[in-house]
């Protein structure tokens, strides 16, 4: 091998160890990252378990609930993302138990009074509204079961 080719093959294995390197030293091990994500969630929403067991269970189900979230994200066919938040350690039945507060929805139907509507200038109507630049748009919130959600559009 000439003097030449030989510097650009040690050049070469040189660039590849200095890229390569820093990625094998840090990198975890999955369950590691996982367990650590978990313990992180568990402090940033107070959430504390009767024992190991109950633990690990919500643990399983945490890591479940946050690979459907990244799988969900990385396909990016859809206009949004999910993201992890103070329900990620429960089922989807856990869930929607929850929000219901273990009654049976109500059926009966609500219909509104009509009312006539009054309309100042139609003449001069964007194509689009960008209700977020106009501050109507607000943070998602935790709105509670769906009782209060009802009783609140009562009281209003």
């Amino acid at each position: 091998m000439s003097s030449l080719s030989q510097n650009h093959y040690i050049l070469g294995l040189f660039l590849v160890l200095t890229v390569w390197t820093p990625h094998v030293i840090c990198r975890r091990l999955p369950e590691e990252y996982s367990y650590e994500r978990h313990e992180k969630w568990m402090a940033r929403y107070g959430k504390v378990y009767k024992d190991d067991a109950e633990k690990e269970n919500r643990f399983q189900i945490f890591n479940n609930n946050v690979q459907f979230i990244e799988s969900f994200n990385a396909a990016g066919d859809k206009p949004f993302n999910l993201s992890i938040n103070k329900f990620a350690d429960l089922h989807h039945e856990e869930f929607k138990a929850l929000l219901i507060n273990g009654q049976k929805k109500e059926q009966s139907v609500w219909t509104a009074k009509e009312t006539s509507c009054r309309y100042d200038s139609v003449t001069k109507i964007p194509a689009t509204i960008d209700w977020r630049k106009r501050g109507a748009v607000t943070p998602v919130k935790d709105q509670g079961t769906c009782r209060k959600i009802l009783f609140s559009t009562f009281i209003s």
